[in-house]
């Protein structure tokens, strides 16, 4: 009797074990492993603010590493830092200073730079850096809305005074306010979003169409089109979409490539059709022969005054 009585109560006690032991495992362990990860997280550094103070000395000292480091000289940084307090209502905290909110804002916009690299190189975690690169990036759109402006009709009108002084385009290209063209822009989009942004060169992008002009600045950009969109698909949903898209007037025009139609406004290059080849890039006139009729003509002279906002392009994506 004694026997089959102890084996069920060893039976109970043996799976009254498993019980709690598989509780442990499902239920007590993850909510350990969630309170390690998330509430008792070690600091970047022991000493907070140390590699900032490190990266103000040196811009202090060295000229030339503070372009490097943040695009821009240092008075030009003091200036940016003294207005978006001033005006902007940017704020410092106890810890973080306004210069260096701004630093790591301006790293990450000018080198690419991801939340873990730059809190490495300050001192600051994740979370810091994240809010406070979202609260300059507030700031500084403020500040853009004050500074950055579409150009007016009386500004669109007049005529480059480079324009004039060259004789290889003018008066030929005496209608020319500037140039259009659209560039892409890698950017990371969520998995279900990816055939929307996915363009030609197989990565997902923004298909950016901006207008430059001689000075190689810009006077407009629009930035909302997915990297599938071709441009003239850009152009259209530019000028449906924003009601202060600068048409020129009707003896002024843009000067585009062959991406774009050839219409009132826009001036497209001749373009080779099936019983005929015209030249267009600057390839093709470096390399090869003189043009050889009046359309490759027009053709080199259009490319060579167009080419201003391919190398307005490149130097900003180097920025």
């Amino acid at each position: 009797m004694s026997v089959a009585i102890t084996r069920p109560y060893e039976e109970r006690i043996e799976l009254w074990n498993l019980e709690n032991k598989q509780f442990e495992e499902l239920v007590i362990q993850p909510a350990l492993n969630y309170y390690d990860r998330y509430f008792q997280r070690a600091p970047v550094q022991i000493d907070r603010g140390l590699g900032w103070r490190n990266i103000w000395r040196r811009l202090q000292q060295d000229a030339a590493a503070c372009l490097q480091l943040l695009r821009m000289s240092l008075p030009c940084f003091t200036t940016l830092c003294n207005m978006l307090q001033t005006n902007y209502d940017l704020q410092p905290t106890l810890n973080i200073s306004i210069e260096e909110s701004v630093a790591m804002f301006l790293r990450i916009c000018g080198h690419n730079e991801v939340y873990r690299d730059v809190g490495l190189r300050f001192g600051r975690n994740q979370e810091t850096v994240q809010r406070k690169f979202r609260e300059v990036l507030t700031a500084t759109e403020l500040l853009a809305c004050d500074y950055i402006r579409t150009p007016t009709r009386q500004e669109i009108y007049r005529i480059p005074e480079r324009l004039q002084v060259d004789q290889r385009y003018w008066p030929y290209f005496s209608g020319f306010v500037g140039a259009m063209d659209g560039t892409h822009v890698c950017v990371k989009v969520k998995p279900d979003l990816q055939g929307m942004y996915w363009n030609r060169h197989d990565h997902a992008s923004l298909n950016i169409m901006a207008i430059c002009d001689l000075n190689m600045l810009f006077t407009y950009i629009w930035n909302g089109a997915p990297g599938s969109c071709y441009d003239t698909a850009v152009l259209q949903i530019a000028q449906q979409s924003d009601s202060e898209f600068p048409l020129p007037p009707s003896e002024k025009y843009y000067l585009v490539d062959s991406g774009y139609p050839n219409k009132q406004g826009f001036l497209a290059p001749y373009r080779s059709s099936r019983n005929r080849v015209v030249r267009y890039h600057m390839s093709q006139f470096y390399y090869g022969p003189r043009p050889r009729n009046k359309h490759e003509l027009f053709n080199q002279c259009h490319t060579s005054l167009r080419s201003v906002i391919e190398r307005t392009f490149r130097i900003w994506k180097k920025k």
